[in-house]
Protein backbone atom coordinates (compact mmCIF):
# COMPACT_ATOMS: atom_id res chain seq x y z
CA UNK A 1 0.00 0.00 0.00
CA UNK A 2 1.65 3.22 -1.09
CA UNK A 3 1.37 5.95 1.25
CA UNK A 4 -0.07 9.49 0.75
CA UNK A 5 2.03 12.32 0.33
CA UNK A 6 -0.68 15.02 -0.23
CA UNK A 7 -3.95 15.19 -2.46
CA UNK A 8 -4.22 18.73 -4.97
CA UNK A 9 -7.61 18.66 -6.40
CA UNK A 10 -8.15 15.20 -8.02
CA UNK A 11 -4.45 14.36 -8.17
CA UNK A 12 -2.90 12.10 -5.23
CA UNK A 13 1.00 12.80 -4.66
CA UNK A 14 2.79 9.46 -2.99
CA UNK A 15 5.32 9.66 -1.05
CA UNK A 16 7.65 6.94 -3.06
CA UNK A 17 6.88 8.91 -5.97
CA UNK A 18 8.61 12.28 -4.51
CA UNK A 19 11.46 10.45 -3.27
CA UNK A 20 12.30 8.36 -6.95
CA UNK A 21 12.17 11.89 -8.21
CA UNK A 22 14.60 13.10 -6.21
CA UNK A 23 16.88 10.04 -6.66
CA UNK A 24 16.71 10.64 -10.81
CA UNK A 25 17.39 14.34 -9.87
CA UNK A 26 20.22 13.41 -7.45
CA UNK A 27 21.55 11.43 -10.38
CA UNK A 28 21.09 13.46 -12.87
CA UNK A 29 23.02 16.13 -11.24
CA UNK A 30 25.83 14.17 -10.16
CA UNK A 31 26.11 12.76 -14.08
CA UNK A 32 25.96 16.56 -15.25
CA UNK A 33 28.74 17.31 -12.67
CA UNK A 34 31.05 14.40 -13.55
CA UNK A 35 30.24 14.53 -17.06
CA UNK A 36 31.10 17.90 -18.00
CA UNK A 37 33.75 18.44 -15.07
CA UNK A 38 35.94 16.00 -17.26
CA UNK A 39 35.32 17.93 -20.61
CA UNK A 40 32.60 16.16 -21.72
CA UNK A 41 30.77 17.73 -24.41
CA UNK A 42 27.83 20.42 -23.51
CA UNK A 43 25.62 18.95 -26.47
CA UNK A 44 25.99 15.31 -25.53
CA UNK A 45 25.27 15.96 -21.65
CA UNK A 46 21.70 18.06 -22.07
CA UNK A 47 20.54 15.60 -24.90
CA UNK A 48 21.36 12.51 -23.50
CA UNK A 49 19.19 12.97 -20.10
CA UNK A 50 15.95 13.41 -21.00
CA UNK A 51 16.74 10.76 -24.15
CA UNK A 52 18.01 8.53 -20.93
CA UNK A 53 14.36 8.85 -18.79
CA UNK A 54 12.33 8.21 -21.83
CA UNK A 55 13.87 4.83 -22.82
CA UNK A 56 13.82 3.95 -18.77
CA UNK A 57 10.44 4.66 -18.77
CA UNK A 58 9.32 2.25 -21.57
CA UNK A 59 12.53 -0.12 -20.81
CA UNK A 60 11.79 -0.25 -17.30
CA UNK A 61 7.80 -0.87 -17.84
CA UNK A 62 8.57 -3.24 -20.56
CA UNK A 63 10.83 -5.29 -18.24
CA UNK A 64 8.17 -5.34 -15.12
CA UNK A 65 5.27 -6.14 -17.63
CA UNK A 66 7.28 -9.18 -18.72
CA UNK A 67 7.70 -10.35 -15.29
CA UNK A 68 4.40 -9.21 -14.00
CA UNK A 69 2.10 -10.25 -16.40
CA UNK A 70 -0.50 -10.81 -14.40
CA UNK A 71 -0.44 -7.43 -12.72
CA UNK A 72 -1.48 -5.66 -15.95
CA UNK A 73 -5.05 -6.04 -18.15
CA UNK A 74 -3.08 -6.39 -21.51
CA UNK A 75 0.04 -4.96 -22.94
CA UNK A 76 -1.43 -1.69 -24.45
CA UNK A 77 -2.02 -0.95 -20.82
CA UNK A 78 0.59 -1.31 -19.09
CA UNK A 79 2.96 0.84 -22.11
CA UNK A 80 -0.26 3.30 -22.11
CA UNK A 81 1.49 6.72 -20.26
CA UNK A 82 0.93 7.63 -16.70
CA UNK A 83 -1.09 3.92 -16.60
CA UNK A 84 -0.52 2.40 -12.81
CA UNK A 85 2.17 -0.52 -12.26
CA UNK A 86 5.71 -0.57 -11.72
CA UNK A 87 9.30 -0.37 -12.99
CA UNK A 88 11.93 -2.63 -12.91
CA UNK A 89 15.51 -0.93 -12.41
CA UNK A 90 16.73 -3.52 -15.15
CA UNK A 91 15.30 -1.15 -17.63
CA UNK A 92 16.54 1.95 -16.21
CA UNK A 93 19.67 0.65 -16.54
CA UNK A 94 18.94 -0.38 -20.83
CA UNK A 95 17.39 2.79 -21.10
CA UNK A 96 20.00 4.47 -19.54
CA UNK A 97 23.16 2.79 -21.65
CA UNK A 98 20.75 2.99 -25.29
CA UNK A 99 20.64 6.78 -24.88
CA UNK A 100 24.55 6.95 -24.41
CA UNK A 101 24.90 4.80 -27.06
CA UNK A 102 22.12 6.77 -29.61
CA UNK A 103 23.74 10.02 -28.41
CA UNK A 104 27.14 8.11 -29.57
CA UNK A 105 25.70 7.70 -32.85
CA UNK A 106 24.58 10.31 -33.95
CA UNK A 107 28.76 11.75 -33.07
CA UNK A 108 27.23 14.48 -29.99
CA UNK A 109 29.99 12.75 -28.41
CA UNK A 110 32.89 10.08 -29.33
CA UNK A 111 33.73 8.45 -25.79
CA UNK A 112 31.31 6.35 -24.73
CA UNK A 113 33.08 4.81 -22.30
CA UNK A 114 33.27 8.05 -20.61
CA UNK A 115 29.83 8.70 -20.48
CA UNK A 116 29.05 5.30 -19.01
CA UNK A 117 31.43 6.07 -16.28
CA UNK A 118 29.72 8.85 -15.73
CA UNK A 119 26.36 7.28 -15.71
CA UNK A 120 27.54 4.60 -12.69
CA UNK A 121 28.91 6.72 -10.35
CA UNK A 122 25.74 9.29 -10.79
CA UNK A 123 23.57 6.25 -10.79
CA UNK A 124 25.23 4.47 -7.67
CA UNK A 125 24.00 7.87 -6.50
CA UNK A 126 20.40 8.03 -7.62
CA UNK A 127 20.22 4.24 -6.19
CA UNK A 128 20.99 4.59 -2.62
CA UNK A 129 18.19 7.56 -2.66
CA UNK A 130 15.72 5.67 -4.57
CA UNK A 131 15.90 2.56 -2.85
CA UNK A 132 14.61 4.78 0.32
CA UNK A 133 11.44 5.35 -1.81
CA UNK A 134 10.18 1.59 -0.13
CA UNK A 135 9.87 3.13 3.41
CA UNK A 136 6.43 4.11 1.94
CA UNK A 137 5.26 0.70 0.67
CA UNK A 138 5.87 -2.41 1.27
CA UNK A 139 7.97 -3.74 -1.35
CA UNK A 140 11.53 -4.87 -1.57
CA UNK A 141 11.20 -6.84 1.49
CA UNK A 142 12.48 -10.32 2.83
CA UNK A 143 11.81 -13.04 5.50
CA UNK A 144 10.07 -12.49 8.54
CA UNK A 145 12.65 -11.62 11.38
CA UNK A 146 11.94 -12.18 14.70
CA UNK A 147 15.47 -11.71 16.61
CA UNK A 148 15.17 -7.98 15.99
CA UNK A 149 13.31 -4.95 15.13
CA UNK A 150 15.58 -2.28 14.30
CA UNK A 151 16.72 -1.14 11.30
CA UNK A 152 18.91 -1.31 9.34
CA UNK A 153 18.16 -4.92 9.67
CA UNK A 154 14.35 -4.79 10.15
CA UNK A 155 11.61 -2.57 9.22
CA UNK A 156 7.64 -3.04 9.58
CA UNK A 157 4.78 -3.94 6.72
CA UNK A 158 1.58 -4.27 7.61
CA UNK A 159 0.22 -8.07 6.24
CA UNK A 160 -2.54 -7.11 3.54
CA UNK A 161 -4.64 -10.32 4.01
CA UNK A 162 -4.73 -10.09 8.13
CA UNK A 163 -3.61 -6.62 8.83
CA UNK A 164 -1.13 -7.63 10.91
CA UNK A 165 2.51 -5.93 11.25
CA UNK A 166 5.07 -7.89 10.22
CA UNK A 167 8.92 -7.45 10.87
CA UNK A 168 10.64 -8.13 8.05
CA UNK A 169 14.12 -8.19 6.79
CA UNK A 170 14.65 -4.19 5.25
CA UNK A 171 16.26 -5.20 1.64
CA UNK A 172 15.42 -2.02 -0.08
CA UNK A 173 17.96 -0.22 2.97
CA UNK A 174 20.53 -2.76 2.58
CA UNK A 175 20.70 -2.51 -1.18
CA UNK A 176 20.75 1.62 -0.99
CA UNK A 177 23.32 1.23 2.00
CA UNK A 178 25.25 -1.04 -1.02
CA UNK A 179 24.91 1.63 -3.13
CA UNK A 180 25.92 4.56 -1.38
CA UNK A 181 29.32 2.45 -0.43
CA UNK A 182 29.78 1.66 -4.06
CA UNK A 183 29.02 4.63 -4.94
CA UNK A 184 31.86 6.92 -2.73
CA UNK A 185 34.10 4.08 -3.75
CA UNK A 186 33.43 4.61 -7.15
CA UNK A 187 33.95 8.34 -6.84
CA UNK A 188 37.14 8.34 -4.94
CA UNK A 189 38.50 6.02 -7.85
CA UNK A 190 37.14 8.29 -10.36
CA UNK A 191 38.11 11.78 -9.38
CA UNK A 192 41.32 11.64 -8.41
CA UNK A 193 43.59 10.90 -11.77
CA UNK A 194 43.08 9.87 -15.38
CA UNK A 195 41.93 6.11 -15.40
CA UNK A 196 41.39 4.39 -18.73
CA UNK A 197 37.50 4.96 -19.73
CA UNK A 198 35.31 2.56 -19.12
CA UNK A 199 37.13 1.06 -16.33
CA UNK A 200 34.57 2.43 -13.36
CA UNK A 201 31.64 1.08 -15.21
CA UNK A 202 33.15 -2.10 -15.40
CA UNK A 203 33.80 -2.14 -11.81
CA UNK A 204 30.60 -0.61 -10.69
CA UNK A 205 29.05 -3.38 -12.69
CA UNK A 206 31.44 -6.20 -11.09
CA UNK A 207 30.44 -4.76 -7.82
CA UNK A 208 26.57 -3.90 -8.35
CA UNK A 209 25.96 -7.57 -9.55
CA UNK A 210 27.97 -9.14 -7.10
CA UNK A 211 25.83 -7.37 -4.72
CA UNK A 212 22.61 -8.07 -6.48
CA UNK A 213 22.65 -11.57 -6.72
CA UNK A 214 22.92 -11.83 -2.68
CA UNK A 215 20.57 -9.05 -1.84
CA UNK A 216 17.97 -9.97 -4.57
CA UNK A 217 17.83 -13.31 -3.34
CA UNK A 218 16.51 -12.30 -0.19
CA UNK A 219 13.78 -10.56 -1.51
CA UNK A 220 9.98 -11.90 -1.19
CA UNK A 221 8.90 -10.15 -4.47
CA UNK A 222 11.86 -11.04 -6.76
CA UNK A 223 11.55 -10.49 -10.33
CA UNK A 224 11.64 -13.61 -12.23
CA UNK A 225 11.62 -15.54 -15.52
CA UNK A 226 8.27 -16.77 -17.36
CA UNK A 227 10.03 -19.79 -18.39
CA UNK A 228 10.52 -20.98 -15.07
CA UNK A 229 9.19 -18.81 -12.49
CA UNK A 230 11.57 -19.75 -9.76
CA UNK A 231 15.09 -18.38 -11.29
CA UNK A 232 15.26 -14.41 -10.79
CA UNK A 233 16.29 -12.26 -13.68
CA UNK A 234 18.36 -9.91 -11.46
CA UNK A 235 20.39 -12.63 -10.06
CA UNK A 236 20.97 -14.01 -13.95
CA UNK A 237 21.59 -10.63 -15.29
CA UNK A 238 23.94 -9.81 -12.14
CA UNK A 239 26.05 -13.47 -12.73
CA UNK A 240 26.48 -12.11 -16.72
CA UNK A 241 27.60 -8.98 -15.73
CA UNK A 242 30.14 -10.71 -13.47
CA UNK A 243 31.14 -12.85 -16.80
CA UNK A 244 31.29 -9.31 -19.03
CA UNK A 245 34.16 -8.24 -16.48
CA UNK A 246 35.56 -11.33 -16.56
CA UNK A 247 35.58 -11.68 -20.20
CA UNK A 248 37.03 -8.10 -20.63
CA UNK A 249 39.72 -7.84 -18.14
CA UNK A 250 41.30 -11.59 -18.57
CA UNK A 251 41.25 -10.89 -22.55
CA UNK A 252 43.70 -7.23 -21.59
CA UNK A 253 45.89 -9.52 -18.98
CA UNK A 254 46.37 -12.27 -21.88
CA UNK A 255 47.22 -9.32 -24.57
CA UNK A 256 49.36 -7.37 -21.98
CA UNK A 257 51.47 -10.62 -20.90
CA UNK A 258 50.39 -13.51 -23.10
CA UNK A 259 49.34 -17.05 -21.90
CA UNK A 260 50.50 -18.49 -18.98
CA UNK A 261 49.59 -21.37 -17.00
CA UNK A 262 48.78 -19.23 -13.56
CA UNK A 263 46.08 -17.62 -15.92
CA UNK A 264 44.06 -20.65 -15.34
CA UNK A 265 44.58 -20.67 -12.00
CA UNK A 266 43.28 -17.45 -11.71
CA UNK A 267 40.41 -18.61 -13.68
CA UNK A 268 39.69 -21.51 -11.36
CA UNK A 269 39.94 -19.61 -8.36
CA UNK A 270 37.07 -16.66 -9.48
CA UNK A 271 35.23 -19.88 -10.96
CA UNK A 272 35.32 -22.03 -7.27
CA UNK A 273 33.96 -18.57 -5.58
CA UNK A 274 31.26 -17.80 -8.09
CA UNK A 275 30.28 -21.42 -7.58
CA UNK A 276 30.17 -21.56 -4.06
CA UNK A 277 27.82 -18.73 -4.00
CA UNK A 278 25.88 -20.71 -6.27
CA UNK A 279 25.49 -23.72 -4.38
CA UNK A 280 24.85 -21.08 -1.17
CA UNK A 281 22.07 -19.80 -3.19
CA UNK A 282 20.73 -23.66 -3.62
CA UNK A 283 21.48 -24.02 -0.08
CA UNK A 284 19.63 -20.91 1.47
CA UNK A 285 16.15 -21.71 -0.56
CA UNK A 286 16.03 -25.52 1.26
CA UNK A 287 17.60 -23.96 4.54
CA UNK A 288 15.84 -20.81 5.03
CA UNK A 289 16.44 -20.73 8.89
CA UNK A 290 20.32 -20.90 8.28
CA UNK A 291 19.85 -17.90 6.18
CA UNK A 292 21.71 -15.41 7.92
CA UNK A 293 24.88 -18.25 7.35
CA UNK A 294 24.19 -18.79 3.98
CA UNK A 295 24.37 -15.50 2.80
CA UNK A 296 27.55 -14.25 4.76
CA UNK A 297 29.32 -17.58 2.91
CA UNK A 298 27.70 -16.37 -0.42
CA UNK A 299 28.57 -12.97 0.04
CA UNK A 300 32.26 -13.60 1.28
CA UNK A 301 32.52 -15.82 -2.14
CA UNK A 302 31.53 -13.21 -4.19
CA UNK A 303 33.85 -10.49 -2.51
CA UNK A 304 36.80 -13.49 -3.03
CA UNK A 305 35.45 -13.27 -6.82
CA UNK A 306 35.64 -9.90 -7.16
CA UNK A 307 39.12 -9.22 -5.22
CA UNK A 308 40.27 -12.04 -8.49
CA UNK A 309 38.66 -10.28 -10.61
CA UNK A 310 40.97 -6.84 -10.06
CA UNK A 311 43.45 -9.06 -10.02
CA UNK A 312 43.14 -9.55 -13.45
CA UNK A 313 42.85 -6.11 -14.38
CA UNK A 314 45.24 -5.45 -12.19
CA UNK A 315 47.61 -8.08 -14.31
CA UNK A 316 46.60 -6.29 -17.36
CA UNK A 317 48.36 -2.85 -16.87
CA UNK A 318 52.18 -2.66 -18.10
CA UNK A 319 54.72 -2.71 -15.88
CA UNK A 320 55.66 0.60 -15.69
CA UNK A 321 52.04 1.76 -14.59
CA UNK A 322 51.99 -0.54 -11.77
CA UNK A 323 55.43 0.99 -10.64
Amino acid sequence: MEKIAFISGETIYYWSSIVLTLATLTAICFFWSLYLGKGGNGVAAFSVVPLAIVLSLLLGRLVHWYCRTSSYDSFTSAIKPFSPGGYALLGVFAGCALAAVIVRLVHFDRNLPQMLDCMAVAGCAGIAVGRLACFFNSADRGQIIASTQSLPWVYPVTNAVSGATEYRLATFVLQAMAALVLFLILLLYYLPKKRKDGDTALIFLLFYGASQIVLDSTRYDKLFFRSNGFVSVVQVLGALGLLLVIVVFSLRMVKARGFRFWNVLVWLGIAACIGGAGFMEYYVQRHGDLAAFSYSIMSACLLAAAGLILLLRRLAQPARRRR
